[in-house]
């Protein structure tokens, strides 16, 4: 019989064995647990925010880090980036941090009081991710008018087997490519060619899909111009949102994020709207099938709408690191703020191994590499 002390009603005289080695394992077993749901909250508390800990003279030399890293030499470019590392740590103590201009000031505390008194360039930004969206909802509806007449124009309009599988396998074209190839390429082309240059690719094989659904005389034809088309439908769809959250503050991202619903809708009517514009066009001599031809053509305009003006906005923050570094100073323009996102990412990723940068609390990029 074991002795070992324990507390409690029960004596150790009366335990067994067997039993007090159970509580034993028990105890241990709790305490494990605990101590693991420990290490896990205090990982997820640096993982939420990498910069905790440090003070802003360590913060401004992780800025600076950064920017010598990444070959951004001028004397401004150290200034926001080591502003911006101060900001990110806790933007809504902005006023602790040393060195802003009344300007920066301003903006900053716009930003919090007035969440809607935003820089031009970001509700350019908001334009151009709505006319995404539009895209992506006339790409998908005006096949909706046209198939009424150009099913019967090659020869799949009947109510036989054959007809209804050609006729639905030519309308779902683009959404096979979409599941078989395009959404697949999202990553690859982001990191190729960054947020907007994905952007203007998808819109880019949107607008030319759409002209050449305009030009087709066979069944085989449509389907393989459609399948073309699900190359901008699969990326833009996801990356739209996210370079959308990215170059937002906090106060409306979720706000903005969710315009991407809506605008999708208003593509959806304006595709149905085209179908009613163009459902009474009469063929022309030698022009079989006009009105539905105008109908598939017309879900280009967004599109080019789009590529026309796509690089007339910064790219963002986050993406702009694996970029020109032209963009980095683009996004930096309106406030030191803009630099928040690239620290975190930097800190995320193993940051701190830059051999200028303090040493502290390693865990939390481990845990996210």
């Amino acid at each position: 019989m074991n002795s070992t002390h324990r507390s409690g009603p029960i004596s150790p005289e009366k335990l067994s064995d067997t039993d007090s080695q159970h509580e034993t394992r028990n105890a241990s077993f709790s305490s494990s647990s605990q101590a693991a749901e420990f290490e896990r909250k205090k990982a997820n508390a640096l993982l939420a925010n990498p910069l905790k800990g440090y003070t802003h003279a360590q913060l401004r030399q992780m800025g600076k880090a950064y920017a010598l890293e990444h070959a951004l030499v001028e004397p401004e470019d150290f200034r926001a980036f080591e502003l911006g590392a101060a900001l990110a740590q806790d933007p809504e103590a902005w006023e602790s941090v040393q060195g802003l201009t009344n300007e920066e000031q301003d903006v900053l505390r716009r930003e919090f009081e007035s969440r809607w008194s935003q820089p031009k360039l970001l509700y350019l930004v908001i334009v151009l991710c709505s006319t995404c969206a539009a895209v992506q909802g006339m790409d998908e509806t005006v096949v909706n008018g046209a198939q009424l007449y150009y099913s019967d124009q090659f020869g799949i309009g009947g109510k036989d087997q054959r007809s209804t599988w050609l006729l639905g396998l030519t309308n779902s074209a683009p959404y096979l490519c979409c599941a078989f190839i395009g959404c697949w390429l999202t990553i690859p082309y982001n990191n190729w060619f960054g947020r907007r240059g994905t952007i203007f690719i998808t819109c880019l094989f949107s607008a030319l899909a759409c002209f050449w659904q305009g030009f087709v005389n066979t069944w085989w034809h449509m389907f393989v111009a459609r399948f073309a088309l699900g190359l901008g439908i699969g990326p833009k769809s996801a990356t739209v949102p996210i370079y959308a959250a990215e170059c937002t503050p906090p106060e409306i991202r979720g706000a903005l994020v969710m315009q991407w619903q809506m605008w999708t809708a208003f593509g959806i009517m304006m595709g149905y709207v085209a179908d009613l514009v163009f459902y009474n066009v009469p063929d022309k001599h030698n022009i079989t099938g006009l009105s539905w031809r105008l109908m598939m053509a017309s879900a280009m305009l967004p599109a080019v709408i789009v590529c026309c003006f796509v690089f007339m906005v910064p790219e963002s923050p986050r993406s702009a690191r694996r970029c020109i570094q032209v963009d980095v100073q683009a996004a930096l323009q309106q406030s030191p703020s803009c630099a928040r996102p690239l620290l975190h990412v930097q800190r995320s990723r193993g940051g701190a191994e830059h051999p200028d940068w303090p040493k502290q609390d390693q865990r939390a990029h481990q845990c996210s590499t």
